[in-house]
């Protein structure tokens, strides 16, 4: 396996052996990101099993659902990348020599620019997560009764999703000096986590009375 091999194009052995290999990234970052693109596909299948004669007056709305799931399963995709890069830049500003006066104020600087970026990845990532978990909640009540398993583990992986890039966004939020900036970034991502927590419970009572019926 290539260092310089993109994340994505891994198989799932060499990514998971990656995630515990004893390097900073990928991280829990990263993976909040698979998750996102895992849980909006899940949800996807479940919805594109949703069609035919059998659903003929929800087929058109799980077919929007869909095309909406799959701009965040694209993005998701994207962000494992990004997430990995973005917290590199921080490890790499850490090295920085920082004998002299101007290369200790140039590596603080590199280090917060660092972590601006460490921080915005996570947060879109909650967005993500957030925005798709609207979708796949919305849909899951009118979801093949046979895919309902399915729609169920795309909704834990959103969730999942949101839960793990809210702490790195709250990690990152913490080292940075621009602590009014950092506050707002953190009561933001908190917000989004906690519509999450909302919706699950709402796509578990779903979930529960249709497996019931």
């Amino acid at each position: 396996m290539s260092a310089s091999t993109p994340l994505i194009d891994l198989t799932v052995r060499d990514f998971v052996a990656s995630l515990a290999a004893r390097t900073p990234t990928p991280g829990g970052g990263s993976m909040a990101a698979v998750l996102v693109a895992s849980g909006s596909a899940l949800s996807a299948m479940a919805f594109r099993f949703t069609s035919g004669e059998k659903f003929a007056a929800v087929e058109s709305a799980m077919a929007h659902r869909v095309e909406e799931l799959e701009r965040h399963r694209a993005r998701g995709i994207e962000l494992v990348d990004l997430d990995a890069r973005s917290y590199d830049a921080v490890t790499a500003a850490y090295k920085l020599p920082k004998a002299t006066d101007a290369e200790k104020a140039a590596r603080s600087a590199a280090i917060q620019t660092g972590l601006r970026g460490a921080l915005a990845v996570p947060a879109e990532t909650v967005e993500h997560a957030l925005a798709a978990l609207r979708i796949a909640v919305d849909g899951i009540a009118d979801a093949n009764p046979n895919l309902l398993s399915d729609a169920a583990s795309g909704a834990y992986c959103l969730a999942a999703a949101c839960e793990a890039a809210f702490l790195n966004v709250q990690i990152n939020a913490s080292s940075l000096s621009d602590k009014p900036f950092g506050e707002g970034e953190l009561a933001r991502a908190a917000e989004r986590r906690d519509e999450v927590r909302t919706l699950l419970a709402r796509a578990n009572e779903i979930v529960a009375r249709r497996l019931s019926s």
